[in-house]
C-alpha cells in the first residue's frame, strides 16, 4: 500500500487487511463476490466486494482501503455487469478529487470503516515504544505483570466474547472462517489471573501491520486494566516477527462523531501511535 495522511509527523506505507487475499476469501464464504478493478493508471490491482441483496439479482459494492483511484470507466462496466446498484469507495487516500467528482460520487455522512486511527511504528526500539506510553498505560501495565497473556482456542474466545461484549459480535463460523482464510496470521490473544478472564483481542496480521481488529474486556477487566498489558505484550510479538506497524483499527473524528468511539479513543490514544486520518467514505447510487 501507499501513503496515508499523517498529522504531526510522517507518512506511513502499508497494506491493510481489506485488500488481502485472506480478506477475500472470508467475504466469499459470507457469500460475497470478489472482483479485480485496476486503478486509474492501470500499474495496480485492488480488490471490490460485491455484496448480492437478494432482489431481482441487484448487489451493493465495497472498494475499501485501497491506496489508489480506480479505472473509472472499468469499475462503471464491472458495477453494470453486477447490476450494482449502490457502490462505495473507502480510499486510504484520494489521487485525484476531481476524478471522483466526476465519476459521481460524493462524500457520505456514513462511513462504513473508521476514518481515523492511531499507528504505532513498531521499527522503533521496545525502550522508545515503552516511553511512548502515557503515563497511565505504564502504571496499568506493570500493575498486571502477574496476568497472563495466551493465546485461546475459538470456541471459548467467543464463548467470552459473546457473554462480555456490550455491542455486536460477529458469528462464530464467521470467526472460525477469518481464522481459517488467513492462515495463522489472525490470532486470538486473552489476558487472565487463574480462572478469571480480564479481556480478549483477535488481531490479525497483513504482510508489514498488526491490525488490532476485534476486543472485549469483562467486568474483571474493566477493574484491572489488563488489557493495557494484553496490548503492549502484541505490540511486541509483533515487533518480533518483523511487523513494522500497530494499527490500533479506529478513533473518535470529529467529522463524523460518534459518542460510543470517545472512551475507547482515550484508552487508543495512551500507547503513543500517530494520528492517521482517511478521506472517508464515498457513495453514489448506480
Amino acid at each position: 500500500m501507499d501513503s496515508v495522511e499523517v498529522i504531526g509527523k510522517t507518512e506511513k506505507v502499508m497494506e491493510d487487511i481489506r485488500q488481502t487475499e485472506g480478506w477475500a476469501g472470508y467475504l466469499r464464504d459470507k457469500g460475497w463476490e470478489v472482483v479485480s478493478v485496476h486503478s486509474e493508471d492501470k500499474k495496480h490491482k485492488m480488490n471490490a466486494f460485491i455484496v448480492p441483496l437478494g432482489l431481482f439479482g441487484f448487489t451493493l459494492m465495497k472498494l475499501q482501503r485501497s491506496s489508489y483511484d480506480p479505472n473509472w470507466a472499468e469499475l462503471k462496466r464491472i458495477k453494470r455487469k453486477q447490476r450494482t446498484v449502490s457502490s462505495v469507495i473507502e480510499p486510504i487516500r484520494i489521487q485525484d478529487e476531481l476524478g471522483f467528482k466526476m465519476a459521481g460520487y460524493k462524500l457520505s455522512k456514513f462511513p462504513y470503516l473508521a476514518t481515523k486511527t492511531f499507528i504505532l511504528d513498531l521499527t522503533k526500539s521496545e525502550t522508545e515504544l515503552w516511553n511512548n506510553l502515557s503515563e497511565n498505560a505504564k502504571r496499568q501495565v506493570n500493575k498486571n505483570k502477574g496476568a497472563l497473556i495466551e493465546e485461546c482456542d475459538q470456541k471459548k474466545f467467543f464463548e467470552l466474547w459473546k457473554k462480555n461484549s456490550k455491542v455486536w459480535t460477529m458469528k462464530e463460523r464467521e470467526l472460525g472462517s477469518l481464522i481459517k482464510r488467513f492462515k495463522g496470521q489472525a490470532r486470538l490473544v486473552v489476558s487472565r489471573t487463574g480462572n478469571i478472564y480480564h479481556s480478549g483481542l483477535l488481531i490479525i496480521y497483513s504482510a508489514d501491520c498488526a491490525n488490532y481488529y476485534q476486543t472485549w474486556t469483562s467486568n474483571e477487566g474493566r477493574i484491572s486494566g489488563a488489557h493495557y498489558k494484553l496490548v503492549w505484550e502484541e505490540m511486541l510479538t509483533a515487533k518480533s516477527s518483523g511487523i513494522k506497524f500497530f494499527d490500533l483499527e479506529g478513533i473518535f473524528d470529529e467529522r463524523w462523531p460518534q459518542k460510543r468511539w470517545l472512551g475507547f479513543t482515550e484508552f487508543k490514544r495512551r500507547f503513543g501511535g500517530e494520528l492517521v486520518s482517511f478521506p472517508g467514505s464515498y457513495f453514489r447510487w448506480l
